[in-house]
């Protein structure tokens, strides 16, 4: 059976979610984007009770992985659900370099949250953006055009 941890998150835009997750390597046809949740799955195809809004389906994160998924929550915000195999902690903690959700890609995922939200924020704006990535795998931008 497959067990899912809960994973608190500050993102609450949709889209800026789904295009950290296509800069973290997914393909946006990878990607399912629902209005209301749907069933997560374990590594057997068995439902689970965790349900999702944005949803990467276990054959496109690995062999033997879970789905993965965010759920919207009351607030806005997204509760992220990964099994712990898929994140490389708890019993799976001896894989944590080659997990798919491993802290780096987590941390990784946070990082171009960050970036998509402000970029997509100040687009609307009328404001451009640029993007460097710095040595330290920081993100440095730079917006002009106040208005």
């Amino acid at each position: 059976m497959s067990h899912f941890v809960e994973c608190q998150t500050e993102f609450r835009d949709p889209q800026a979610l789904v295009a950290a997750l296509i800069a973290c390597g997914f393909e946006a046809s990878q990607i399912e984007v629902h209005p209301e949740p749907v069933a997560l799955y374990g590594y057997q195809g068995d439902a689970q009770p965790q349900r999702a809004h944005v949803v990467i389906r276990r054959r496109h994160i690995g062999t033997g992985a879970n789905d993965a998924g965010w759920e919207r929550q009351d607030d806005g915000s997204f509760r992220g659900w990964i099994s712990e195999f898929d994140a490389g902690v708890g019993a799976y903690s001896h894989r944590q370099q080659s997990a798919r959700f491993n802290r780096a890609m987590q941390d990784k995922l946070k990082r171009e949250y960050a970036f998509n939200a402000v970029a997509r924020q100040q687009s609307r704006l009328g404001r451009t953006v640029q993007r460097r990535e710095l040595e330290t795998g920081e993100i440095e931008m730079v917006i002009a055009g106040y208005r």
